[in-house]
């Protein structure tokens, strides 16, 4: 109740204090508000608080919309500002002081500055001239005048301007830098030289000088030279971290990564509070390849400065990259509850959706990022990878191609692009895609790869030996180097050596089925069908979870004439997981082969008896159904199997194939197939049901990219081939359809579409 009582009498004063005050500002005049927000501007412009200033300036403005001065500052600001948005309202707001005040030299100079970073050298150098016929000795004016002239490359011209400028402002270090340049241009080193020296002995305390003539000696291919001069500025200036990112980047091209590190480390040691330091350590390490190095340095920057969005952001990215979704999750979570619009937050959480195979959520997230940031090229990136992931080649390489554009240097974007290239089946632009992310960082494994494949696939077979014996000769356990050599060797008839390639891929991904595969084959080629059973059954005990081991196992035992084996075998692949298509198809055409199908039905039925809900029995009983043509009731328990476990790939493939195949729907069999291939993205009868759907859909492009998959992946199944070959000759690819069709009959000239497949040759 006292404090009420005391407040009471207090208004009674404060009222008609506030009254007056609020009377005076609005009897004060246009001229006097504009008076005070113009110094209140200036104020703020002199304390460095520049969003404040550009309050008070736009104030001024819009009282007077002519007054100079107002526009003026207000450019000043918006440059000290520094944002891209910035420098545009500080172009705007230069054009508009010259247009006012054309005898506002400085505004008429940084506008040309403008032109020249646009490249429009005329435009500057129209600025240049109106400065020097008010004032012919105007230094700044002859600088940019030169400039201009040297951006067309009219060296002589421009020389003479910068001459003209050192003689007025002799201490203005840029000129000298900008005369140098020019000499390059005109590939006269040795002036170009003695320039920076020259201008080094009047100013030895410069690093601008120092590291411009460092740089010199790199471009020059004098490693020592430029050593020295980069050192020399680290002298100068030992608390100025450019120099020794100057340094260590030096290093870093001439893959003197020990030296890279050290330079680093003396900067961190120079400044022991400073979280960059290990930002710049962590992003070397991840170049060189050495990720707990990288992890470490990342989490240091954290803690020595854990406001750093910067440290934040790396750390994100380092976990996304490596798939650890537990621990990039939390942290995206909390940068998006911290802020909702954080720009690299929305595409840090799209990747996490695309990692879990939400790819169209993905996509929208990204989509609605590039709305509001149309220039962000992580977002075009990842945008390009998730079109990628749902074989929209078109799409991804256009989202790729502008991340490129926009960030020409980033290793990650090349390597993706070269990737899509690759899918698309664009072997000569993925090969040049994937040299461009090598030239970029000679140890990026992944473009390498991409590399030898892309030289696989176009024929260049002795190109792409070169590149995998270079990948094995740096990492000799890399192992899908070793497999491919391994099928290069195999194709030269070089069997041993393309066993050893296969072991000892093996040994590196001991889960690979198509490594496997390949010895298993060989030992086949010597009609040795015992060894290669037990090489499998060796393998298997290394990896005794592996379905698909069970299914070659199978297969190999098929060969063997010993069903009960097979049959064993392949219900063992069930068992241990019954999501693979394969075993079920194996174990279907094991049935069909011995005669077995009434056997086998009467045996799934009665299981389905004792259990309705044994999803593996209604497969087994649609694909026997399937097997005998009856279609209907092979729909039927696929139908059943979907009713029981609405998300399981192989009942939605083979229920797409009935409908796409046998009169229906091809929208629903669109969605079922796809639905198995959001499930199991590497299955290749899957790709191939739907690469067949989009054949039928009149999606070309699509299909000849899911079908060749299939293809490489199912060399020996006649329809799979056909299903290519038709694919290709509607792409607009006749050469490539006649050879795909011609293997499909080579491989067996009675298979369902084999007809179709000997019309289509004689055509052609």
């Amino acid at each position: 109740m006292t404090s009420r009582r005391f407040a009471y009498p207090i208004m009674i004063y404060l009222i008609p204090l506030l009254m007056l005050v609020l009377g005076n500002c609005t009897q004060m005049s246009p001229e006097e508000k504009k008076a005070i927000h113009f110094e209140r501007g200036m104020t703020y412009f002199e304390q460095e608080k520049y969003p404040e200033a550009i309050i008070e300036f736009k104030n001024v403005i819009q009282i007077d919309p002519r007054n100079t001065k107002g526009h003026y500052q207000l450019a000043l600001s918006y440059l000290k500002s520094g944002g891209l948005t910035d420098m545009q309202a500080a172009f705007g707001e230069l054009s508009k002081t010259v247009d006012l005040d054309p005898a506002n030299q400085d505004a008429q100079l940084k506008l040309g500055e403008f032109y020249l970073l646009g490249k429009k050298p005329a435009e500057a150098r129209e600025k240049a001239d109106i400065v020097l016929a008010s004032s012919p000795q105007d230094p700044k004016g002859h600088l940019l005048r030169g400039r201009s002239l040297i951006s067309e490359k009219a060296y002589s011209e421009g020389i003479t301007e910068l001459k003209k400028s050192i003689e007025l402002d002799p201490s203005n270090v840029q000129i000298y830098l900008d005369l140098a340049r020019a000499y390059v241009g005109l590939k006269d080193f040795s002036i170009a030289e003695k320039t920076l020296q020259d201008a080094l002995a009047s100013h030895p305390s410069s690093t601008q000088l120092v590291t411009a003539l460092g740089d010199f000696y790199a471009i020059r291919q004098k490693p020592e030279e430029a050593e020295a001069q980069y050192r020399k500025a680290i002298k100068l200036a030992p608390h100025d971290e450019a120099m020794y990112v100057k340094l260590a980047l030096f290093f870093q091209a001439y893959q003197k990564f020990d030296q890279t590190e050290a330079t680093y480390k003396q900067l961190a040691q120079q400044n022991p509070q400073s979280e960059k330091p290990q930002l710049f350590l962590g992003d070397f390490y991840t170049y060189i390849g050495k990720a707990d190095e990288a992890l470490q340095s990342f989490m240091r920057a954290e803690e020595l400065n854990s406001d750093s969005t910067a440290a934040r952001d790396r750390l994100t990215n380092y976990y996304l990259d490596r798939n650890m979704l537990d621990k990039a999750e939390p942290r995206i979570k909390a940068a998006l509850e911290k802020d909702e619009r954080d720009l690299l937050g929305r595409v840090h959480d799209a990747r996490l959706k695309l990692a879990r195979n939400e790819i169209d959520d993905a996509i929208s997230q990204l989509q609605r990022v590039l709305t509001d940031k149309p220039k962000l090229a992580v977002a075009h990136e990842f945008l390009g990878i998730a079109y990628g992931a749902k074989k929209e080649f078109s799409q991804a390489a256009a989202a790729l191609s502008e991340a490129v554009k926009l960030s020409p240097n980033t290793v990650s974007t090349r390597t993706a692009l070269a990737a899509i290239r690759l899918a698309s089946g664009e072997f000569d632009l993925a090969i040049e895609e994937a040299k461009a992310g090598i030239r970029l960082n000679p140890r990026n494994l992944k473009a390498v790869r991409i590399l030898g494949t892309a030289y696989m696939q176009k024929g260049e077979i002795s190109n792409a030996k070169k590149v995998f014996e270079m990948i094995v000769a740096q990492i000799p356990q890399e192992s899908s180097s070793h497999y491919q050599l391994g099928l290069i060797a195999r194709h030269d008839t070089r069997l041993p050596e393309a066993m050893t390639h296969f072991e000892e891929a093996l040994k590196g991904s001991p889960d690979s089925i198509q490594t496997l595969s390949q010895i298993a084959s060989i030992h086949l080629s010597k009609n040795d069908v015992a060894a290669a059973r037990e090489r499998v059954l060796k393998q298997i005990e290394v990896s005794p979870k592996n379905p698909l081991f069970y299914n070659l196992l199978g297969g190999l035992w098929m060969q063997g004439d010993d069903a009960g084996q097979a049959e064993a075998a392949f219900k063992k692949a069930i068992e241990i997981n019954e999501n693979v298509q394969a075993s079920y198809l194996n174990l279907a055409e094991l049935y069909r082969r011995t005669d077995r199908i009434d056997e086998a039905v009467k045996e799934y039925e009665d299981l389905l008896q004792r259990n309705p809900k044994l999803v593996s029995a209604h497969m087994v009983l649609g694909m026997m159904a399937e097997q005998q043509k009856n279609y209907e009731k092979a729909k039927s328990h696929y139908q059943d199997t979907l009713a029981i476990q609405p998300i399981f790939a192989p009942a939605a493939n083979n229920l797409a194939w009935i409908l796409a195949e046998h009169g229906g729907n091809l929208d629903v069999a669109l969605s079922h197939a796809q639905t198995a291939r959001e499930q199991q993205p590497d299955e290749p009868h899957i790709a191939d049901t739907l690469g067949w759907i989009y054949y039928k859909k009149e999606a070309f492009l699509k299909s000849v990219s899911l079908l060749s998959e299939a293809a490489e992946k199912l060399k020996d199944n006649p329809q799979v081939q056909y299903h290519l070959g038709m694919a290709q000759l509607k792409k607009g690819n006749p050469e490539g359809a006649k050879k795909t069709l011609e293997a499909a009959l080579r491989i067996s000239p009675d298979f369902p579409g084999a007809e179709e497949a000997k019309s289509t040759l004689s055509s052609l």
